[in-house]
Formats: C-alpha cells, structure tokens, sequence
C-alpha cells in the first residue's frame, strides 16, 4: 500500500472520494519501470537518484513517486558481497588502522593492500565491500512482476485501500451471482482479523456488516488497516458494494466503492471448484437433464462468528431450492469442524453427502436434520436426485 503522503482524494460534503488515474498518468508507470529494469544488478542508491531524477519539475511527482514505491515493494535487492561478511570486514580493517595509528587516504589505502589478499581482492573491491550491507548499496537482483498496465491497476488500488485507513465500520453488498468467490471473501475476513456480521438471503444478496468493538476505535488505524488489506479480496467478487464510515479530523465521513469502479483484481481467478469431486458432480449433473439446476456456493448461512457456505445450491423451476454439500475430505480436524458446521446451520432443505471412506455412522448426523447420504469414490447425481424426488420422477 502507499504512504499517507502520497494519496489522494477529494471530499463534498460529508462524502470523500478516492482520485483515480487520470488516463494520461499512465505513461509514468511504463517510465518507472523501464528505469528499474535499466538498474538491475546495480545498487539501490544509484536506482533511486534515477527515480527522483525522473520526478524533476513534473505536477506529477507524487504519482512518479507512488509507482517507484508500489514498484520497488515488489522487486529484490541483495548484498554485492557474496559470502563476505561486511560488518567482519570492517572490524578487521578498522581493528588494523587502529593498531597503525594516523589518518589520511593513504593510510586506509595501506591498511586495505595488507587486508584484501586474505579475500582475494583488489583494494578497491575491498573498499566497496565494506559497507555493502547498508541498504543503498543493495544490488538490484529480482525484477518487479509488473506491466505497466498492472502497475497503473496496482495503484489507483493502492488509492482505494489508502481511505480505509480511518475507517471505522464497512458494509458490504455481495450478491447472488457470484459462483465461489462466498467462501474465499470470509476466509479473508477472517485472516485479517475483522469482525463481522450477515444478513440477507441468496436472491436479494447478502449485507455483511464489519465492525469491531468500542475499545478498537481508539486504534482505528490499526483496524482500518486490516480492513484497506482486505479489499483486494473484494474485487475478485463480480458484483459488489462497499461503505464505509472513516474518523477524519474528528469528522464521519462516507465512503463508497462499487463493482463499476475501475478497480481490478490483481490475482487470476482461483479454480471453479475446490475439488475434482465437486466438479465432476457438477459435469454429470449438467448431463442429467433435470428440472433442478445446480448452481456453485451461491448461500451464505451466518452462524455468528463464522460462516457456512453450502458446496451447491438446487434450484426447481417450481420454485423449490434445496442444498447439497460434499464430504470426500477424509481429515479428521476437518471432519470435527465440518459436522459442528452442519449442527449449527440446522437446514433442513440441506443433503450431506458423505464419502464412505470418512467412516461415520448415523449417531453423527443425529443433530443434522437434513437427509444423508453416502457414495462409494464418486458421488452419482441420481442418488442426490431420488432425495429430492423420492416419489420416482428422477427416472430417465
């Protein structure tokens, strides 16, 4: 993310506004990166007078700025030193200029002939050495993995994230057709340590309000942090809307961001399906040819502190839905949560198909009032189906 000096927004009213890339910005990026790549394998002082030479006059400066450090974030410096110890190179030759006496250039030029033999090195690279360990003698080895396109991404990111420094609660609006993505977002609420609570249902969308108690708002920017790193999370679902209320010079203020931004996810989206059992269940099922349609992890059900996020949800074109969730992982931490899970979300509408090779009986699904059902290797669909129709219309 970037520091508070280089962000910008504007505010009307009570509302603020993060200040995105104007399309001319753009070019700074493909400059600063073009710059780096000049400077690789050279030291980190020299890239850096390059970069505010770059800066010169410009209105943009703070732009310029804010590429090379989004940049420099994501490259690699090294010591030039290999398997020299600077800090054991500078003892030896200042415990040798002391023991000598005197001052001058050529007293350190003698002191550092008598010393760089042992290193097999010339006087010169020995003087080099000696303080390559400080941070702008590092030697730039490793690229940042940026196109100038994904640099400009990365930064009007970076000017989103930077309002929720201040923010004091979000809420935010996932709806229904975002296949997958349910999960993975409160696995990140969770990582980053924020607090939340659900409402809503799977046609209308879901409200999930994240908030902390009254004792985090005296370390709001500690909180809001962790709320600024969890964005990125949100632009991976396709339709969303997020605000949030900041503290800002003893004001609240509102800030909102929604999918028609021009925000975009800088990761590639993750695989459809969590597993080669679910998804080879979702192939058959397409080839069944049913009245109920399957669609991925489309429900949320809140069980205050956690969520539940049914593997599929089955759909009649009478109305009906009912719920399936697969259970092929066969370790036993992931047992134990999964059945407190189930217990907790008490859906009667919800079939828990069971691989055979997790070796439970009926006195674990004693307090889950959905059906059951067990598969030997693969789950058949039609044994999903004559659950939901057991009065014989899942014949072909």
């Amino acid at each position: 993310m970037l520091p508070s000096d280089l962000l910008f927004s504007s505010k009307r009213g009570a509302q603020v506004y993060p200040r995105f890339l104007r399309r001319e910005q753009h070019l700074w990026a493909e400059q600063v990166l073009n710059l780096i790549r000049e400077h690789q394998h050279r030291p980190r002082g020299e890239l850096q007078a390059a970069l505010r030479a770059l800066e010169g006059d410009s209105p943009d400066y703070r732009i310029v700025r804010g590429f090379s450090h989004l940049a420099l974030n994501a490259a690699e410096f090294t010591l030039a030193t290999g398997e020299l110890e600077p800090e054991t190179l500078r003892r030896e030759v200042f415990a040798l200029a002391a023991e000598r006496g005197g001052y001058g250039e050529t007293q350190a030029k003698a002191v550092l002939e008598t010393v760089a033999p042992r290193y097999r090195l010339e006087a010169d690279a020995l003087r080099e050495s000696l303080y390559a360990d400080l941070p702008e003698n590092h030697l730039l080895t490793v690229l940042p993995e940026f196109t100038p396109d994904k640099l400009v991404d990365r930064y009007n990111l970076a000017q989103a994230q930077g309002l929720l420094y201040s923010a004091l609660c979000l809420r935010l609006t996932a709806h229904r057709n975002v296949p997958g993505e349910y999960r993975r977002l409160f696995q990140h609420l969770k990582f980053h340590g924020l607090m939340y609570a659900v409402e809503g249902n799977l046609d209308d969308g879901y409200q999930i309000y994240v908030d902390g108690p009254a004792s985090l708002f005296k370390q709001t920017r500690k909180y809001g942090l962790q709320m600024a790193m969890f964005l990125p999370a949100l632009l991976r679902v396709s339709r969303w809307a997020m605000e949030a209320v900041l503290q800002r010079d003893g004001q609240e203020l509102s800030y909102r961001l929604d999918s028609q931004s021009p925000l975009r996810s800088l990761q590639a989206p993750p695989p459809a399906y969590d597993s080669l059992l679910e998804e080879r269940f979702a192939v058959r099922w397409d080839k069944l040819g049913t009245a109920w349609a399957l669609e991925r992890e489309v429900e949320i059900v809140d069980l205050k502190g956690t969520v539940f996020v049914p593997d599929f949800a089955l759909r009649h074109t009478d109305g009906r839905i009912a719920h399936v969730e697969i259970m092929g992982f066969w370790h036993p931490d992931y047992l134990r949560r999964k059945l407190d899970k189930l217990r907790r979300a008490a859906m009667p509408d919800l079939i828990v198909a069971v691989s055979e090779r997790l070796n439970v009986g009926a006195d674990d699904f004693r307090e889950i009032p959905g059906p059951a059902i067990v598969f030997k290797g693969r789950l058949e669909p039609r044994q999903v189906l004559a659950v939901l129709e057991p009065s014989g219309t899942a014949s072909d």
